[in-house]
């Protein structure tokens, strides 16, 4: 555990890396109850609901992008769990070069906190 995730109290850290977007949408579907909140080139959403991120995820990542994944799961301070899902996608010869390729694109989607209960 982080010290940035010691000071924002968050517990049980569980993170996966896997190639390709399948551990992304297994996240999501974990989440269907949720709202998300979308960061990335060009996108900047907030109160997404779970049915426009899945079809974010299956329709409109192209197919000649290599994509990393990496998913952190954890419990917030009022133990609510949450996910933070990076996704990396890069094109040609930059990832294996290790090289700032201007086309390569990188989003974050994140959960938003739960309504508060009546």
């Amino acid at each position: 555990m982080f010290l940035l995730d010691r000071l924002k109290r968050h517990g049980a850290i569980d993170e996966t890396q896997s190639d390709g977007l399948s551990a992304a949408i297994k996240a999501v579907k974990q989440f269907d109850q949720r709202t998300f909140r979308v960061r990335g080139r060009g996108i900047r959403a907030s109160h997404v609901p779970y049915e426009e991120v899945s079809r974010f995820l299956d329709e409109e990542f192209p197919g000649y992008y290599t994509y990393k994944t990496k998913v952190q799961t954890y419990k917030g301070r009022h133990d609510a769990c949450h996910a933070r899902i990076d996704i990396k996608g890069s094109s040609g010869l930059s990832q294996r070069m290790n090289r700032y390729n201007p086309f390569d694109m990188t989003i974050t989607i994140r959960t938003e906190p739960p309504a508060p209960k009546e």
